[in-house]
């Protein structure tokens, strides 16, 4: 992928937009890793457990990946 082309990757591009303005514009962050990673530990989970997404027809990026364990087939929602 040649580089600084953002609109060939959009699913990243989404997932980097939601970190920017839902995690680092929301929260006063500790600058010290130690005391930031448990920050980036609970939004990771919200993001992939508890936030619905509209790609995924509304599931989450858990229930979603869940359809492929359990040999249910499911159509792409992604364009």
């Amino acid at each position: 992928m040649p580089p600084k082309r953002p609109q060939l990757n959009g699913a990243v591009e989404r997932c980097n937009g939601a970190w920017r303005y839902e995690f680092y514009a929301v929260h006063d962050l500790p600058h010290q890793i130690d005391r930031l990673q448990p920050f980036v530990d609970a939004f990771a989970h919200r993001y992939n457990h508890h936030r619905p997404h509209d790609a995924l027809d509304g599931k989450t990026p858990a229930e979603y990946l869940s359809a492929f364990s359990s040999g249910t087939p499911q159509s792409s929602h992604m364009s």
